[in-house]
């Protein structure tokens, strides 16, 4: 099992490789859901990250309707990251009807091609989620995060459950959203092959936590 960890500061990193972790989504600012690194962030998370970062191009909090001038920044910021070592990237929009646009897909496609890319929790609120993963496959999205279209993923196992069904080889669907060391063997034992968290204990701080991450990877084995 893939396990990716979610990570806003360079301790998370070195935390989520030396457990081993297999895969970084990297962002900013956790406690709004993530947005976009800035680029010294991610210089720094190149220079000490082993295991392969995909980058979180979401341009501000709050929904996922975004206008034309919000789009631009996003292909902006893919054009000035891919002058980088990294390995994907991790995208999500809605339009106002909560469905997806089909050219706006294809561009994004376009603008990663070679690259890991990932639809992001966005998806959650789509209201044709089976024809949405149909066009996520036609534009050869590697997988879709998730939690179920529930508070957190353990309450949507049900829903997770069908879209995996539906997904087959086709494209993985990554459940994410409170997992954690209590709940993750529901995940294990449906057959999930990814999962995504951000392993962090708030009473300690907002870095991802080496034991938690560590106890999930062998759990996972």
């Amino acid at each position: 099992m893939i396990i990716e960890i979610c990570t806003t500061n360079l301790s998370s990193i070195i935390n989520a490789q030396d457990a081993g972790a297999n895969r970084i989504e990297l962002c900013e600012n956790y406690l709004v859901g993530g947005v976009t690194p800035n680029i010294k962030f991610l210089e720094k998370s190149i220079r000490i990250s082993k295991i392969p970062i995909n980058v979180l191009i979401r341009p501000r909090s709050g929904n996922f309707i975004f206008s034309n001038v919000e789009f631009d920044r996003m292909f902006e910021s893919i054009q000035k990251f891919k002058n980088y070592n990294i390995s994907g990237f991790v995208v999500g929009f809605l339009d106002k009807k909560n469905q997806l646009n089909k050219t706006l897909l294809s561009e994004f496609r376009s603008a990663t091609d070679g690259y890991d890319l990932t639809f992001h929790r966005a998806f959650d609120y789509l209201v044709d989620q089976e024809k949405s993963l149909g066009q996520l496959v036609e534009n050869k999205f590697d997988r879709i995060l998730c939690s179920g279209s529930k508070i957190d993923s353990e309450k949507g196992i049900k829903n997770l459950n069908y879209l995996n069904s539906l997904a087959r080889d086709k494209i993985t669907i990554m459940p994410g959203g409170g997992i954690n060391t209590l709940n993750f063997k529901i995940f294990k034992n449906a057959g999930f092959k990814e999962i995504h968290l951000s392993a962090i204990d708030k009473r300690i701080s907002l870095d991802s936590n080496y034991d938690i991450i560590k106890e999930i990877i062998e759990m996972s084995k």
